[in-house]
């Protein structure tokens, strides 16, 4: 930043101070022909209509021609269409050598009277303007005259000012150079602070955030959004400790369980009932066990893929029937009546087995905390581009407070529902994600002390 900071404001230094350079030239150059012209027309002025013999009159006006206020050196000569020269200043031949008649006649802006021309004839610096004097009658002899100015004092102040120039150019660039490197770091400020800020941040100081107060608009934006993520990702390492946790504890219960049974077995000599018995709590165990790690590997899978699922039109209808009699028995044990309500054109295009799974888990949940003597009922809706699936039982419902975490994975509204202690509280977590991979949509309402209410709404064109 501070190269490229100097080189851009240097080069624009550079840029003005030759322009300046190139004014002041144009200048001097412009003055200095005016002075020339004025000197020259003066001179035919005063030669005009005089006697090609009349000499005294022209040296009588020397000493009018040259002398100006700026105080330059002028030369002037008057020439015969001979190139014979008449008169002349005092040391003219050795600084500016007379022109001769096929020099004259080289110059064809020298033909007329008016015409005039520079010329530089020497290896000083002078500046020349010639031009045909006017004869008192037409058949007057053609007389030139030139007029000569030096050009030191011009050089030597251009030479000054390149002087003057060359010192401020330099000392722009040293300035330059040290507004550059303070501008820099001025300006990086506010990146160090973000890249300190950065440095500290580790898996256990997410709650860090980097200080947006004072930054650059340019950079405000980068900094909200940093902090955005650090939010998400304090986020996802909250969701997965406290889902370490919970995998731990329900683990841990059946698997303590499990342990403390075998060992009160193996004290002593049992029967072949007590063994019998003890084999049987631990299968059920077992079984909790492998419910918990079939459940986390279905949500595993299916948050970690983007392939499609596997659709097929479904009969939503039968397939509802078909798990009314896969839990049939379970009601019928518990004292609760389970129906099936399906209205005609209830397709859409599901996977079968997830659809019936997320059913299921609703119903075993629904017969698990509804009161003998209640009932479970399974009711399809179709709707012009959805298709709902309302499952609703008659228990004691769920507490508001509950309601917005039952989705959550491990989590059980203990206080609220009976049998919770069976329930590894991952079953609507699985619902919730198999509704989600269909594109659908899924609610839940629960009165107090009038039933659940859970409804799924699936798209029937895909």
């Amino acid at each position: 930043m501070t190269i490229w900071y100097t080189l851009s404001a240097f080069a624009l230094i550079m840029v003005a101070t030759g322009v300046l350079y190139w004014g002041l030239v144009t200048s001097l150059a412009q003055e200095d022909a005016r002075t020339l012209d004025d000197n020259l027309n003066n001179m035919r002025l005063l030669l005009a209509g005089s006697p090609a013999s009349d000499v005294e009159l022209i040296r009588r006006s020397q000493d009018a021609v040259w002398k100006t206020g700026r105080t330059p050196q002028f030369y002037f000569r008057i020439l015969d269409g001979d190139a014979h020269t008449l008169v002349e200043t005092p040391g003219m031949p050795a600084m500016l050598p007379a022109p001769t008649a096929t020099e004259l006649a080289r110059f064809p802006l020298l033909a007329t009277s008016d015409s005039r021309a520079v010329l530089s004839r020497s290896s000083d610096q002078f500046e020349v303007l010639s031009a045909r004097l006017v004869g008192a009658t037409p058949d007057a002899p053609a007389r030139f005259i030139e007029v000569a100015m030096m050009r030191d004092n011009d050089e030597d102040l251009l030479a000054r000012y390149r002087e003057r120039l060359g010192l401020v150019l330099g000392l722009s660039l040293i300035l330059c150079s040290l507004a550059g490197y303070v501008i820099a770091r001025f300006g990086m400020r506010p990146i160090q602070r973000i890249s300190r800020a950065a440095e500290h941040i580790r898996s256990t100081t997410l709650h860090e955030r980097i200080d947006t107060a004072g930054l650059p608009a340019e950079l405000l934006g980068m900094a909200q959004t940093f902090n955005s993520m650090l939010d998400r990702l304090q986020e996802a390492f909250a969701r997965v400790s406290q889902f370490s946790d919970d995998v731990a504890h329900e683990l841990r219960t059946p698997i303590n369980n499990l342990r403390g049974e075998i060992e009160v077995a193996l004290s002593k000599a049992r029967s072949d009932d007590e063994y019998r018995e003890t084999l049987g709590s631990g299968l059920e165990e077992c079984a909790r066990i492998s419910r918990v790690i079939q459940s986390l590997l279905f949500l595993a899978r299916t948050e970690n893929t983007v392939e499609p699922l596997p659709r097929e039109s479904v009969d939503v209808g039968r397939a509802l029937v078909a798990v009314q009699e896969f839990y049939e028995a379970a009601a019928s044990e518990a004292g609760l009546a389970l129906r099936v309500d399906a209205a005609p054109g209830s397709w859409a295009p599901l996977n079968r087995t997830l659809f019936q799974q997320a059913i299921g888990n609703l119903v075993s949940n629904a017969i698990a905390h509804t009161p003998r003597g209640g009932s479970v009922q399974m009711t399809t809706r179709v709707e012009a581009d959805w298709l709902q699936v309302i499952v609703a039982d008659t228990g004691s419902g769920i507490a508001s407070e509950h309601l917005p975490h039952v989705f959550e994975r491990f989590y059980r509204a203990d206080t609220a529902r009976s049998g919770a202690e069976q329930r590894v509280g991952l079953g609507l977590a699985v619902v919730k994600r198999i509704v989600e991979r269909h594109n659908g949509r899924i609610e839940i309402e629960s009165p107090p002390l009038r039933g659940t209410q859970v409804r799924i709404r699936l798209p029937r064109f895909g």
